[in-house]
């Protein structure tokens, strides 16, 4: 154990100290290195010698190994006749024995052989009582001792406790690559050595780890979990099918994304763009937008292939959580499968193609009149912001003059789904307007990241829910700042701002703020008059290709304007709003105030934290790594200030094995013992692309 600790410099009070320091552990090494050339004999025989059991009898061994410079492994076993109890145990040094030849032909790889037919041994008689007792020990070997610095890579001295572990899983959910925090614990420990594992060996446990999690399969993992939080969770829910014992598809959501489905159902973005490496399944998660313009999720399923019958069976699962509820707008990417699945689940929704998806896909056909002058800003304008199909047409055809593309096939392909991506075809059906194409650009962006070759199942699963707890937690940061604090108006003692401010949310208010402002600058002239109704034309003068009119009813305050963005988005737009001032009018009509956009859709006591089905506490593991931080500094500094001091190296080893014993005496072993009533296999594995 000291010597171990030699390779650890802690404590640096200076750069004199610290040039000291390096000093020593430069001679030390190069010192041991030297003697260990010539050096094949164990220091001491430990014949004699006795543990309590297997555990005890390795460590004994292998501590004796790691302070002279070699490694160890088990070896034979030998045991009672009529029982499975043993008589004896050896184990061998790591150098033992030959590699066999296995023909002659030269291999493109081959591993190292480390295997020199040493004969060093130890072996343990043990007792009927269980006593392991050393009855033989073989000291010399035939091969030069490994140097302190490189003893840490042997493998019998590698390995990674179970509180590390932890911490590395922690951190991994958490979206930190295992190369940093190795690398991170490395300086903390003073050092690889000191740690006493390899970045490989981080990867390996980590893996090993999580074939453990499974039960057989990947899929009865998943399925066991829903079960588990379907017991706790008084409206949690999930489905899902088998063909032939094999989930072709599921589907899942939780109490509160029932709870925002009713505040904000009106608006459903379904994107279909990840899959799961291993399985090449799709992942589809329903997403939606909160009363702040950011996204919320409402669920998620995946299903096997992108057939009619897929989608129907996700939609219409989604629509049996959602006791019925129909959305106004579901926003998809565009696939003819997803098409025909809308139509016959969600036949009163207005199917929208997603814009940001749009954009992406120009990237991969047209790029070449992206790289011309001004065509992504007309191109940006036609597809997002035509308020009327006269104003559609007369860009299009400009887009097709000025850059003679009227015979691209992507483009006229584009063209034929007019009425499913460009505004002014979908005026009449709430949608959020521009705000909407933002979903899936972010929910891209939070779960493209995070996303691994590898990737099972579960995987997927623990990562979905550490994006909705993300989501969730930002959603309640905006609640508290809209709950507890006022936003300054740019104009102080208007009255219809200052009844919009108390009415919205911050994100709605600037949108509102900014229509207002807006209007200021256009021009507005009456056209008619009957009665109560007043009708306006409303420009910008110089910019606006067509006057928009508006319809105002001086006796109730209601209006109406050709622009629909009322109807698209659920708030005033920058005709209306001059025509008000005109009018006197101080505060909104209750009639156009949507809940959703308001302060009373925020809602009190709402769980932020997603139950991911593991027994990893986050809370408790960051608050160990704290303290563990904190003692491995302490332990560092006193094993440097006591290399140099017999007697404080052996206080050193009488202090560990009493915090060791006290260990072994309070900890307690409990085996969970759970069987699962039936096996549900996993999706066949997808043979991916080499890269």
């Amino acid at each position: 154990m000291c010597l171990r600790a030699l390779v650890a410099i802690e404590g640096k009070t200076g750069e004199e100290d610290t040039i000291s320091k390096a000093s020593k552990l430069l001679y030390l090494l190069s010192r041991d290195s030297l003697e260990n050339v010539h050096q094949s004999t164990e220091s001491k025989s430990l014949v004699g010698l006795s543990v309590n059991c297997e555990q005890d009898a390795y460590k004994l061994y292998n501590d004796h190994a790691f302070e002279n410079g070699f490694g160890i492994r088990r070896c034979k076993q030998r045991f009672r006749s009529g029982n499975v109890s043993l008589t004896m145990k050896s184990y061998c040094c790591w150098k033992e024995g030959k590699k066999l030849q296995k023909g002659t032909e030269n291999k493109m790889y081959t591993k190292l052989d480390y295997r020199t037919g040493c004969k060093a041994m130890l072996q343990f008689s043990i007792s009927c009582d269980g006593e392991w007792t050393v009855s033989k020990h073989i000291i010399d070997h035939n091969h030069a001792f490994c140097a302190i610095g490189q003893r840490h890579l042997l493998k019998s001295h590698r390995g990674v406790d179970r509180e590390y572990l932890e911490f590395i899983m922690l951190m991994k959910e958490s979206g930190t690559k295992v190369s940093d925090v190795h690398r991170m614990l490395q300086k903390q420990a003073g050092g690889v050595s000191a740690l006493g594992f390899t970045k490989r060996d981080a990867y390996n446990v980590l893996e090993s780890e999580r074939s453990k999690t499974f039960d057989g399969t990947d899929s009865n993992t998943l399925i066991g979990i829903f079960k588990k939080r379907a017991e706790v969770e008084c409206d949690f829910f999930f489905d899902f099918e088998l063909v032939d014992g094999i989930l072709t598809c599921f589907f899942w959501r939780d109490g509160q994304m029932r709870s925002d489905y009713e505040r904000f159902g009106d608006l459903v973005v379904h994107d279909t763009t990840y899959r799961t490496n291993k399985y090449d399944m799709i992942c589809s998660p329903f997403i939606g937008m909160n009363h702040h313009c950011k996204n919320i999720m409402f669920g998620c399923g995946f299903i096997l292939n992108e057939r009619v019958e897929s989608f129907v069976w996700l939609f219409q699962t989604f629509l049996k959580s959602m006791g019925g509820k129909h959305p106004i707008s579901f926003m998809t990417d565009q696939s003819f499968s997803m098409a025909t699945a809308i139509k016959s689940v969600f036949p009163g929704a207005r199917h929208r193609l997603c814009t940001w998806h749009i954009d992406e896909n120009s990237k991969k056909h047209i790029m070449h009149l992206r790289k011309k002058i001004n065509f992504v800003s007309l191109f940006d304008y036609v597809v997002k912001r035509c308020d009327t199909v006269a104003e559609f047409d007369f860009y299009w055809n400009e887009l097709n003059t000025v850059y003679e593309c009227s015979d691209n096939t992507w483009l006229k392909r584009l063209y034929s789904h007019k009425e499913k991506w460009c505004p002014a075809f979908s005026k009449d059906y709430f949608s959020g307007g521009v705000l909407s194409s933002q979903r899936s650009e972010s929910t891209n962006r939070s779960i493209s990241r995070r996303l691994t070759k590898t990737a099972t199942l579960c995987d997927f699963y623990k990562m979905f829910c550490d994006v909705v707890d993300e989501w969730r937690l930002d959603e309640n940061g905006h609640d508290f700042r809209c709950s507890e604090g006022t936003v300054e108006m740019i104009l102080l003692q208007d009255t219809l701002l200052t009844h919009a401010r108390d009415v919205y949310t911050l994100e709605i208010f600037k949108v509102f703020q900014e229509q207002y402002l807006k209007g200021m600058s256009h021009f507005f002239k009456l056209i008619s008059q009957n009665c109560h109704d007043y009708v306006y034309h409303v420009w910008l003068n110089g910019v606006d290709m067509i006057r928009h009119s508006v319809t105002f009813n001086r006796h109730d305050n209601t209006v109406t304007c050709t622009c629909k963005m009322f109807s698209e988005v659920g708030i005033f737009c920058r005709h209306i709003l001059p025509i008000y001032n005109v009018h006197c009018v101080k505060c909104i009509p209750q009639v156009y105030i949507l809940s959703r956009w308001t302060k009373a859709a925020i809602l009190p006591n709402v769980n932020l934290s997603v139950t991911h089905g593991t027994d990893i506490m986050s809370g408790k593991i960051l608050e160990d790594s704290v303290w563990r931080v904190q003692m491995t500094r302490k332990f560092n500094s006193v094993l440097s200030a006591s290399a140099a001091f017999p007697e404080a190296r052996q206080v050193c080893d009488q202090g560990y094995e009493s915090i060791k014993h006290f260990l072994d005496a309070q900890r307690d072993a409990s085996v969970v013992d759970e069987s699962a009533s039936r096996t549900i296999l996993d999706p066949p594995r997808s043979r991916s692309k080499g890269q």
